[in-house]
């Protein structure tokens, strides 16, 4: 049985979760997502090439699986712009990225290929991946969604050698004040996937000294920042903060679908990572690349990878 933790909150961390508009389902499969799960099995895999086992630990980690012909999904048809496209790209392309291969294979077995079926999420995705030595911990704020992460890992297929349920763990609670709480992993190496709503006034900076918490307790964890971009000057300057506020290698990865802008329109997103492996930059410019190329509506869409701190 999967283990699930679940927690009592106060008024006002209750009235705050109502306020919340974001949901997972409303954006499964679309751009943003695209970009961040192949990020993230990137990730896996250079992980992986160290025997040793790793804690891989998601801060906002939503339902796990999603149905993209419900009617949440079907109303903002996200999808269209983001894994159906790249799946019509595949079809004409020559030649097709190994790591966007490894992702259809792996959501091929949820039924979103061929036809836009069940959509996993990061966890799904995440723990399908990991082998029998790693281990994984998915927060989430609401406890009904959490109560659903824990099915849908339960549910999971299991493909030999694979990671047993006891080092499957979903618990409900407050991700960013994961960062501290769960860390130094015993493993002694980790992965950490942060993907906040973007929702509340002060969330940048709760972020931002999360990260330094969690920086401060394990300096050497991978932390992976997902981000929207929009508002392109305070972006930069939100990132750059990040960045100073280590002496670690810091790099973004970001794929947009229309220009760049100041305004509050979503353009694209991002993923800013602290600690990237060894190659990981030169392993995703293809991958980038053709992602680009198959998800943009303007031709002056731009795709980036740009190193914060260089890795010394």
């Amino acid at each position: 049985m999967m283990n699930i933790i679940v927690n009592r909150y106060a008024c006002l961390n209750l009235c705050l979760v109502e306020t919340m508009n974001y949901q997972h389902h409303f954006h499964a499969g679309n751009h943003a997502d695209v970009l961040k799960h192949l990020v993230l099995l990137q990730l896996i895999e250079l992980m992986q090439q160290k025997p040793t086992g790793f804690l891989l630990l998601e801060t906002h980690a939503g339902a796990g699986l999603y149905d993209l012909q419900a009617t949440e999904a079907r109303r903002s048809d996200e999808a269209s712009g983001g894994i159906a496209r790249l799946l019509q790209a595949t079809q004409a392309a020559d030649t097709v990225p190994v790591l966007i291969q490894t992702y259809l294979k792996q959501i091929e077995q949820f039924g979103s290929v061929p036809n836009l079926g069940y959509y996993p999420g990061s966890p799904l995705l995440a723990v399908c991946a990991l082998r029998p030595q790693d281990r994984y911990i998915g927060v989430e704020l609401v406890p009904k969604v959490a109560r659903e992460l824990s099915r849908n890992l339960a549910q999971r297929p299991m493909l030999e050698p694979c990671i047993p349920d006891r080092r499957v763990i979903a618990r409900d609670g407050e991700g960013l004040a994961a960062l501290k709480a769960d860390l130094p992993p015993l493993e002694r190496r980790g992965l950490f996937l942060i993907d906040p709503p973007y929702e509340q006034p002060q969330e940048r900076d709760d972020i931002a000294a999360a990260l330094q918490a969690g920086l401060q307790r394990f300096e050497t964890g991978v932390y992976a920042l997902w981000y929207p971009i929009k508002q392109r000057p305070y972006l930069d300057r939100w990132l750059n903060r990040i960045a100073k506020s280590t002496p670690r290698p810091v790099l973004t990865i970001e794929n947009s679908i229309f220009p760049d802008e100041s305004g509050n329109r979503l353009t694209g997103s991002g993923l800013l990572i602290i600690n990237p492996p060894w190659q990981f930059d030169t392993l995703m410019q293809p991958v980038l690349d053709f992602v680009n190329d198959a998800l943009k509506q303007d031709t002056a869409a731009p795709r980036a990878i740009r190193w914060l701190n260089p890795a010394q």
